[in-house]
């Protein structure tokens, strides 16, 4: 809802500035009612700046064009399109962004000099007034997706450095739990031994040897039930929880498709899991895409995953220790990974076998 706000207030105010300047009939006449309707129109356009921002900003610069087409009074270029440059540059477009800049600010300029104005005012004040402007929209647009990004990278790093915790201590109970269960069964063993030997001889020496079993074994299976509790403390992660992960990559500007189908052997489901999770932080810190796909399918006794992103093989390339990791865990599980350049990005994909259902 907030966004939608924040939309319909950019829409209203770009409206609005344009209605204003061209009421103040700049180079001379008054524009009339479609000059009006011209300002409306590049408003509303922002309503979709989020989703198209691309075609957005291809529509404003060529609405722009029509307007000087009709023979209206000229204006400056930056404020019918600032907007669409930020909304550009801030999901990735960072190209088309520069380019459009160039080309509405050269188109502008051209038709400003045709209808008699100034060039000292056009190109050396103004145009470089206003060429300022779009390169800090672009800028800025720039800025808030870093941010977005090193903001998600801070969230998932928090995630990870949650989880290695978990780890270690379920290392140190499984630990313990060798510790405690290995002497108690040593104990065990050694009075079992003792009351055999003495059964025959001392009745009451093979009564205490028992005893020593019997309390030996009472401890070990404490520390047992001690140590399951808090294991099953930390659930494994599984399939359901990609949702958070989507809308992290979302939230860092990341168009995401997900095709994901349930699966019910949950360490398999879990391993997939930790997959997703790498593969789309490796995305979010090396690579300068746009779009993320994942793809989690059965097929014949295998467990397909991939994820791609449109980043290039320049990517996720440098994230060798990361992919060193996976391919670890992969192989600890009987799967294969491949990781590698594709025709228009880059591609983590792993294939995991499925314990057969009961």
């Amino acid at each position: 809802m907030r966004k939608v706000l924040v939309d319909v207030a950019v829409a209203a105010g770009v409206a609005g500035v344009l209605a204003l300047i061209a009421s103040a009939g700049l180079g001379g006449g008054q524009p009339g009612a479609v000059a009006y309707l011209w300002a409306a129109a590049l408003g509303a356009l922002m309503l979709g700046r989020r989703r198209h921002s691309r075609i957005v900003l291809v529509l404003t610069v060529g609405g722009l064009f029509a307007y000087y087409a009709a023979g209206f009074p000229a204006i400056g270029v930056a404020v019918p399109v600032a907007a669409a440059l930020y909304s550009a540059a801030e999901a990735g477009h960072r190209r088309t962004a520069v380019a459009a800049t160039l080309v509405a600010l050269v188109v502008s300029v051209f038709f400003r000099l045709r209808e008699g104005q100034d060039f000292g005012f056009v190109v050396l004040y103004d145009g470089i007034g206003h060429l300022a402007l779009m390169a800090a929209a672009i800028v800025l647009g720039e800025l808030v997706r870093a941010r977005r990004r090193i903001s998600a990278l801070t969230g998932r790093q928090i995630e990870l450095e949650a989880e290695r915790r978990v780890h270690e201590h379920n290392q140190e109970l499984s630990r313990e739990l060798h510790d405690s269960i290995g002497h108690a069964l040593t104990v065990a063993a050694i009075q079992a031994n003792v009351a055999r030997q003495e059964a025959p001889h001392r009745p009451d020496a093979t009564v205490a040897a028992l005893d020593h079993v019997t309390r030996a074994l009472s401890e070990a299976l404490a520390d047992l039930r001690g140590t399951v509790r808090n294991l099953r403390a930390g659930p494994e992660p599984s399939l359901g929880d990609l949702g958070a992960l989507m809308d992290t990559a979302r939230d860092a500007g990341f168009r995401v498709r997900a095709a994901i189908e349930p699966v019910q052997d949950e360490a398999t489901a879990a391993t997939a899991y930790r997959l997703v999770r790498e593969a789309v932080t490796n995305v979010l810190r090396h690579s300068g895409g746009r779009s993320i796909a994942v793809e989690i399918r059965e097929a014949e006794g295998v467990l397909l995953v991939s994820v791609e992103d449109d980043g290039g093989p320049a990517g996720p390339e440098g994230a060798g220790a990361g992919l060193t990791g996976l391919r670890e865990r992969v192989a600890a599980a009987g799967g294969r990974l491949d990781a590698g350049p594709v025709e228009n990005g880059w591609r983590v994909s792993a294939a995991l076998p499925l314990e057969p259902a009961r």
